[in-house]
């Protein structure tokens, strides 16, 4: 009987020790993957990473994790593009007009007064069109995941008030690191200074520039309203984002993976998207309510001196995208 047991255990401890090199492979093969972002985690692009993470979590049982490295602990958004390319970052979500440095076409979505509304621009960009322009990534080594929105945006400035084109005139007004903001900036007779968003508020607060050129809720969410109190809500640019990944890791994902980062990517571009509009009219109400002037100029006398602007895009890219994304929204 004592020989029956022991022979039994032994069998059970084979067959257990036999199940160790299977559990520390399946340790092992679990993925793990970052994405960067310049705002904080509370913020709209927050909200959206962080959808993206949790879905490849629960729709990968686990097997795919995503860390996110919010508030540009990565670096600026030229940067986290520039590493995602080479490699040394996975995923990125930064404006459109950010990745437009590695292929024009992506100023699409930041041409002044190019989008009649907000919801035909999330249709465009989420239909053949925007799937055309991500896809223009793919030779340049990244993978276009999906589409995000940060909304309408405006100027917020230091000690003046923009209600025309000709109140900009000398005044350096921060952009991001795009030539057609700086166009845009120059055809309302403004004097572009691109900038690091990390670098703004105390570009503000040291009248290095002023005043800054962005959406709503990227100004609450760093704060500048607490060194400048002049706010112009225009709404001359719509601002898209987008989920980008490096082409190699995302080739070296298996496939049902590879569908699952996508469907990620889409799922925080869609909470980013729901949350967008809120947010900004928030951000503009607690502006107001915190002391700050908000003036609201007719968009009109600011649409007419665009056009050398949609213009250099033209011959940038060629006239044919211009015209289909007119055309999509009559």
């Amino acid at each position: 009987m004592d020989r029956i047991l022991k022979g039994a255990a032994v069998a059970l401890a084979l067959a257990a020790a036999a199940l160790l090199p299977v559990a520390g492979a399946n340790a092992q093969a679990k993925t793990k993957l970052r994405i960067g972002h310049v705002t904080t985690i509370t913020a709209i692009a927050g909200l959206g990473s962080t959808k993206l993470a949790e879905t490849v979590k629960a729709l990968s049982n686990g097997e795919v994790e995503v860390e996110i490295y919010p508030n540009a602990q990565l670096g600026s958004e030229l940067e986290m593009v520039s590493q995602v390319r080479l490699g040394t970052l996975d995923i990125t979500m930064v404006g459109s007009g950010s990745v437009a440095a590695i292929e024009p076409t992506f100023s699409i979505t930041e041409l002044p007064f190019i989008w009649k509304s907000r919801e035909q621009a999330w249709a465009i960009l989420n239909g053949p069109i925007g799937g055309r322009v991500l896809s223009l990534l793919e030779p340049k080594g990244i993978k276009g995941l999906g589409w995000g929105v940060w909304d309408f945006r405006g100027f917020l400035t230091t000690g003046y008030d923009i209600t025309k084109p000709e109140d900009m005139k000398g005044r350096k007004i921060r952009v991001i690191e795009n030539p057609l903001y700086v166009r845009t900036i120059q055809a309302f007779g403004g004097n572009p200074v691109p900038m690091a968003w990390p670098e703004v508020y105390s570009g503000l607060q040291q009248k290095t520039i002023d005043g800054v050129e962005t959406n709503y809720h990227g100004m609450t969410d760093a704060k500048l309203y607490e060194v400048a109190k002049n706010l112009s809500v225009s709404n001359h640019i719509f601002t898209a984002t987008v989920y980008i990944m490096n082409m190699k890791k995302f080739q070296s994902l298996s496939p049902a993976h590879q569908e699952i980062i996508g469907k990620a990517a889409r799922a925080g571009g869609e909470t980013m998207r729901e949350h967008a509009a809120k947010a900004n009219a928030d951000a503009i109400a607690f502006m107001e309510k915190n002391g700050v002037k908000v003036v609201t100029p007719d968009p009109a006398i600011f649409e007419t001196a665009v056009g050398p602007v949609h213009k250099y895009f033209s011959t940038l890219v060629g006239p044919d995208l211009l015209e289909e994304v007119k055309a999509a929204q009559k």
